[in-house]
């Protein structure tokens, strides 16, 4: 999915410190000679302000002035099955003005002599299993200590866990249990869960990773950082329609099937609207939410998620009829006028920069929303007033116009910001008369644009430290400060020279192996290919080289994007150890005072190269053998297209023989093609591609299961017509080969 606008979410910042001074316990290191010395405190830490953290008193409101912390110290090589307990679910209280006044408060946060549920402390459920909570200092005779912690902000943490009948939450309340710690974390089991029962208990609810704490930084301000629960949505739209603005959106809140009755009286208006295709949960309003951490312990330490919470929320039946509908507010219109139109009059952006956001700027246009894992479509219903920019203010109305955002799209994940961009073009699907007799403008339709915004709070979820080879080109005479092109006809015997430095290292190296072979698979480090599109770029290549309808062990590279890359074995020489057209005609053969060895350099022999044609040169720094997985890549066709050989299709009808097959606890199988089955009436059905591509964990419930080798799929090559609605596929490699990548353009 295209990203588009990043917004950092209410984010409270709490760091868990030491005391500043070098004092501690353990066999290890000198007596202490204060009874306060070497108290583990808590505190802030200031972060960097880009990172848009909160912290202070801010931080302390966010939190409901609390937060519960487990924390254990042990084992280097984190099995967590030798861990020892330090905070067993403590309660750790915020009171303003009081740092400095205990030995275990530096910074107004206290936790000993808390108990929570009494006091000063009713607001919060006693979750420790101790009878009181007491100081601890840091031990230097383990290796390392974990902690992790959340809060309820200014909702009251109960033991509740039911959301209808006796006992049942109270809308001011989230239920809670205690978090689990040590081995008890161990292969991703349940380390605490949430029972929230309104979405704005949702947007109190604060959660962290797992903090590491090594024995180097005892003494250290440890930060946990706390994020909140919710997901973001946010809506725009913008317009392209040659010769019109578009004015006075209105928005429909229900999405009747029967499109011949016009739905203009009392169920539209002008605050923008989604509507839901769930109709068992809809909108979630309360949920379940399940934390655990599934990749801790030092054998994870490469992945991405590790020590990451991972949570997984259900949604709860409501009282009631499920919330079909999410709302955003009024559109912000800013735009002014264009050409001969009414400038007191606010339009539709005009492309997607511009494109017109609904709801409070102050907010970032976002609605928080309850994470969901198993969505359904949205839609988009409108009617809107074109006015002609000619000067005449010519108006047409137009009726019912609609967009549907596949359930691809809808999948919301905790802290993450999701926004939807609508483009209303010259080729609608609605009416320009209330009597609804005919479909159409002629040309105005919807363009449905999902873009994901990652990790609402600004910070990623994780840092990958990249290091792709940089790649330098070198032909005498070639202009490089006012084209990319290399000349074959005036610069005939000027050939081209590449090398390819290694920026991983500090300083970056000179790359020596360009004359070898990649490990395991013996295929050559340096490759040349010329391109079926002398307009393609460097990054279009390398998605034809990572995801290709080809083999790996073809010489040519047919990309999934179409670009062929066909290989040239004759006018390419990693063998020269010299670059021949130096300055003033003088070869280069040393660098930094050391003779050019075979692998440092590539040659490109320009007279065997073909003028107006564009090379690829190709530097593959796979450092193990490349595989292959097999995935579709939905394409459309039009009715009675022909499709080709590389093609497979499935039909509606055969969609329709296909029961239910996944049971919500299977993983994506990459042998399968998916579908979602969406009933909108009872009786008749909606089928939508679920792409699993990358997905990791289990699959929602209830999608339709296609073998990918089953005679429900067919391919009959080029005698095969396919109609509309009908799902048809490419075919095509990710390759998990690594490339480094220069374009070179051949010209007379």
């Amino acid at each position: 999915m295209k990203k588009n606008l990043f917004f950092l979410a209410a984010l409270g910042a709490i760091a868990l410190t030491s005391c500043t001074n070098d004092e501690f316990i353990g066999e290890n290191g000198p007596n202490k000679t204060q009874n306060d010395e070497g108290a583990i405190l808590f505190g802030f830490g200031v972060q960097n302000s880009t990172r848009g953290d909160i912290v202070g008193n801010a931080a302390a409101n966010l939190l409901g002035s609390g937060f519960y912390v487990a924390g254990t110290k042990g084992s280097e090589h984190e099995t967590y099955a030798s861990e020892k307990l330090v905070f067993d679910n403590y309660l750790v209280h915020y009171a303003i003005n009081t740092a400095g006044t205990t030995e275990s408060n530096t910074a107004n946060w206290e936790y000993v002599g808390i108990t929570p549920g009494t006091g000063d402390y009713t607001k919060w459920v006693k979750l420790s299993s101790l009878d009181r909570q007491t100081i601890k200092y840091w031990d230097y005779s383990e290796a390392q200590y974990d902690f992790l912690a959340f809060s309820t902000g200014s909702k009251k943490a109960v033991n509740k866990t039911t959301f209808s009948g006796a006992g049942c939450l109270e809308s001011d309340e989230i239920g809670v249990t205690a978090m689990n710690y040590g081995d008890a974390l161990d292969g991703g089991a349940t380390a605490y869960t949430f029972y929230i029962p309104t979405t704005e208990g949702l947007q109190n609810t604060y959660i962290t990773d797992v903090i590491k704490v090594a024995k180097a930084d005892y003494g250290k301000e440890v930060k946990l950082t706390f994020k909140n629960l919710g997901s973001k949505i946010r809506l725009a739209l913008y317009e392209t329609v040659p010769g019109y603005s578009v004015k006075d959106v209105k928005f429909y809140t229900v999405n009747k099937a029967d499109d011949a009755v016009d739905d203009l009286a009392g169920v539209h208006g002008t605050t923008a609207t989604l509507i839901s295709a769930d109709n068992t949960y809809g909108f979630s309003t309360i949920g379940t939410a399940v934390v655990s951490f599934p990749k801790l312990g030092s054998t994870n330490s490469s992945n991405g998620n590790y020590r990451k919470a991972s949570v997984s929320v259900t949604p709860q039946t409501p009282a009631g009829d499920p919330v079909l509908t999410q709302t955003f507010g009024d559109l912000d219109y800013k735009t002014a006028k264009e050409g001969s139109e009414d400038g007191s009059v606010k339009y539709l952006g005009r492309n997607i920069i511009e494109a017109t956001y609904a709801g409070k700027e102050a907010a970032g246009y976002y609605q928080v929303v309850f994470p969901v894992t198993n969505s359904k479509p949205l839609t988009l219903r409108v009617d809107y007033t074109l006015v002609a920019t000619d000067g005449s203010n010519e108006e047409i109305k137009v009726y019912g116009a609609k967009a549907v955002v596949p359930s691809t799209y809808t999948v919301w994940q905790p802290n993450y910001a999701y926004t939807y961009i609508f483009k209303i073009t010259d080729n609608t699907n609605g009416w320009t008369s209330t009597d609804h007799t005919k479909a159409g403008l002629f040309p105005i339709t919807f363009d449905a644009v999902v873009a994901e915004v990652k990790d609402a709070s600004g910070e990623q979820t994780t840092v990958t430290t990249v290091a792709t080879p940089t790649i330098t080109t070198y032909q005498q005479g070639h202009e490089h400060a006012s084209k990319d092109e290399y000349s074959k006809s005036t610069l005939t015997d000027k050939d081209i020279y590449v090398q390819v430095m290694d920026n991983s290292t500090v300083p970056a190296t000179l790359v020596a192996d360009l004359n070898g072979t990649t490990p395991t698979d013996g295929t050559a480090r340096s490759l040349l290919y010329s391109l079926s599109d002398n307009n393609a770029t460097e990054a279009e290549v390398m998605d034809a080289l990572e995801n290709r309808t080809s083999e790996l062990a073809t010489a040519n590279v047919t990309g999934r994007n179409g670009l062929t890359l066909t290989k040239d074995a004759t006018n390419i020489d990693a063998t020269v150890t010299q670059i021949v057209n130096g300055v003033d005609d003088k070869p280069i053969t040393q660098i930094e005072g050391v003779n050019i060895t075979a692998g440092q350099v590539v040659k490109l022999d320009i007279s065997g190269l073909t003028a107006a044609t564009t090379y690829a040169y190709v530097y593959d720094y796979s450092d193990a053998a490349k595989t292959t997985k097999s995935f579709y890549q939905p394409k459309t066709v039009a009715v009675d297209d022909v499709i080709g050989d590389g093609v497979k299709y499935i039909t509606l009808e055969k969609l329709g023989t296909i029961a239910a097959t996944t049971t919500g606890s299977e993983a994506a199988n990459d042998a399968y093609i998916y579908f979602s089955k969406t009933t909108t009436d009872g009786v008749n059905y909606t089928y939508s591609y679920y792409s699993v591509d990358g997905k990791e964990g289990n699959l929602p419930a209830g999608l339709l299961k296609v073998d990918k080798y089953s005679d429900l799929l067919t391919g009959n090559g080029s005698t095969t017509t396919v109609v509309a609605g009908d799902f048809v596929f490419d075919i095509y490699k990710r390759n998990t080969g690594k490339y480094a990548v220069k374009v070179i353009k051949i010209v007379a």
